[in-house]
């Protein structure tokens, strides 16, 4: 009896240590960087027991700590945490076009990114294989103490979360894909699937520039189609089984067949290619130049149009789910940009008046590293939750 209460106890006291690890590490994480001062206050946890736990972080390779750089302060100089880069996450996006692979460190630091062409449209198969192949490159050249952990894909289409699996993805015309499953089986590795929209507001949410952003609707814009994420009160809202967020797939007038099956869905009226030119400017891909008058006129008539019917599905959007940021991603920052006054009148003639009046409409932040961010953090998640098993 007296051995299976100490039993009890031990565990209880472990499992508080583990809670605690995993406390300290996600804060770290997701802030980048701070003290151990910070942490004392964010947690409540006594000054000896967070170095205990930041000493613990720092021996498993998870945080490093460092001095502050202060040449004023006085007297004994604070230790500033930060992550550490000896775990590292893989991620996959496929496109319409291409396969783009990734590795990210802990405070979502994309180290390199790897895009490859392809000729035709990639099949899961051929996601996976090129994927293994890159990842196996990736893998190869990391220092004798790096890892990775595991690999996080971004799908642009319906992803059955438990199972990592892709119900239907239309533009890439995959269907029950085990796509979870096959690239595990390929590179060794645990591999976890999502919605590119839903990572990309989750990368959005924890580490973008943006003031108070737990309740952001993130919409992206790619070759792939139009997508979005639904963060509610911090929380990733994702539905029975992942499939929330297909606002590329709303109705919003116009007569073309969408991939889905659907007609006159958003996807099919908000297009990147004839906002090519000004995607170019806003990247400095190319230089501000006027097109002739009778081709600027065409370009701004369609950018009015594409605003119009954009600020139809935001508008629902926001009488839906009251949002206080939505961000705008890939191509769609173009709206934010060139069609600023516009997408903000339609988006108040949408909207009802009290949740409109609450809305920012904002250009995403992270860039080009958003969906490698957002699909890390799914590789990351059972080390945050459990550092102590790492």
């Amino acid at each position: 009896m007296q051995a299976r209460r100490a039993a009890r106890v031990g565990t209880s006291t472990d499992d508080v240590r583990r809670r605690n690890l995993s406390s300290v590490l996600t804060l770290v994480h997701r802030h980048r960087s701070l003290s151990r001062a910070d942490l004392t206050r964010h947690t409540g946890l006594s000054r000896s027991t967070t170095k205990a736990l930041v000493e613990e972080l720092v021996a498993r390779g998870l945080v490093d700590e460092s001095p502050a750089e202060s040449i004023t302060q006085v007297g004994r100089p604070s230790l500033i945490v930060r992550p550490g880069r000896r775990v590292l996450a893989v991620t996959v996006t496929p496109e319409v076009d291409a396969v783009t692979v990734g590795l990210v460190a802990m405070g979502g630091v994309v180290l390199e990114t790897v895009r490859r062409q392809t000729d035709q449209i990639p099949t899961a198969a051929d996601t996976v294989t090129i994927a293994a192949e890159v990842i196996e490159d990736l893998r190869a050249n990391l220092h004798a103490e790096q890892s990775v952990t595991a690999v996080g894909i971004a799908v642009p289409g319906l992803v059955h979360g438990p199972h990592s699996s892709v119900r239907h993805a239309p533009n890439l015309d995959w269907r029950d894909a085990e796509i979870g499953q096959m690239l595990s089986a390929a590179t060794g590795l645990p591999t976890h699937a999502a919605n590119d929209a839903n990572v990309g507001a989750i990368a959005e949410h924890l580490f973008g520039n943006h003031h108070d952003a737990r309740h952001l609707i993130y919409v992206n814009g790619g070759p792939s189609g139009v997508g979005a994420g639904f963060v509610v009160a911090g929380g990733l809202l994702e539905g029975l089984a992942g499939y929330a967020g297909e606002l590329g797939h709303t109705y919003v007038g116009g007569g073309q067949t969408c991939h889905c099956g659907s007609v006159g869905c958003l996807e099919t009226e908000v297009v990147q290619a004839p906002l090519t030119r000004l995607l170019a400017e806003l990247d400095g891909v190319t230089e501000r130049r006027l097109p002739p008058p009778d081709a600027l006129r065409a370009e701004r008539d369609e950018l009015d149009r594409q605003t119009r019917l954009l600020a139809i599905a935001l508008g629902n959007a926001v009488n839906m789910l009251n949002p206080g940021l939505i961000v705008l991603g890939g191509f769609l920052r173009v709206f934010c940009a060139y069609a600023p006054s516009v997408l903000r009148e339609e988006l108040a003639r949408r909207s009802m008046g009290a949740p409109g009046d609450l809305v920012r409409v904002v250009p995403a932040t992270l860039g080009a590293d958003t969906l490698a961010i957002g699909a890390a953090e799914m590789a990351f998640a059972p080390v945050l939750a459990d550092p102590a098993g790492v």
